[in-house]
């Protein structure tokens, strides 16, 4: 299915919507044009998610378990952690088919870093911590809380899902994996990750 078929769920239909019919996501920066950067969080919102518990996609209040996507490392690694904020169910699963970074096997753009260092009048948070290469899989997990942790970020700290995880699944250009072909895919991405130590 095509990200533009992917139906939006209903609770994220309050979000207004980009030029191409996408929903602008909660935690998505949005600059004074009102031109929204998918690739760059918006450091105001990711603090409001934090201290009220919400959802980065569709900023509602977020239940006792709780999603995150991301790389292997982020997922499996003992240091590993997310710059994102949790999401609901749906709102991540709507994300992992339709974000042209989690979707798109061909997507190839710089993440933000490059628009974030433009952008003058605004506290940008860029991690220098992630991985330059485009993980060969990403993994969704779901966790019961989580933790804040380090302090390498300009709004402080990344968030680390408290483990054991609930529900684990691996994605691919849209796709969620069969789980076997998923952790291999995993494995073979932690295996090739430099030391975080």
């Amino acid at each position: 299915m095509k990200p533009n078929q992917v139906p939006i769920p209903d609770r994220m239909k309050h979000l207004p919507l980009d030029r191409r019919g996408y929903p602008i996501l909660y935690g998505v920066y949005v600059d004074k044009s009102g031109k929204p950067h998918f690739t760059i969080n918006d450091e105001r919102a990711r603090v409001m998610m934090r201290e009220r518990d919400l959802c980065s996609v569709c900023g509602h209040k977020l239940f006792r378990g709780r999603w995150f996507a991301g790389g292997p490392g982020s997922a499996f690694h003992p240091e590993g952690c997310y710059i994102d904020m949790p999401m609901h169910d749906e709102c991540v699963h709507y994300a992992l088919m339709v974000c042209p970074y989690l979707a798109l096997p061909n997507y190839a753009r710089e993440i933000g870093e490059n628009a974030a260092k433009k952008l003058t009048d605004e506290i940008i948070a860029i991690d220098e911590t992630m991985i330059p290469d485009r993980p060969a899989v990403f993994v969704a997990v779901m966790a019961i809380g989580q933790t804040y942790v380090g302090e390498r970020m300009v709004s402080g700290q990344y968030v680390r899902p408290n483990r054991p995880y609930r529900k684990i699944e691996y994605w691919q250009h849209g796709r969620q994996l069969p789980d076997d072909v998923g952790k291999a895919l995993a494995d073979a991405n932690l295996a090739a990750l430099p030391s975080m130590a």
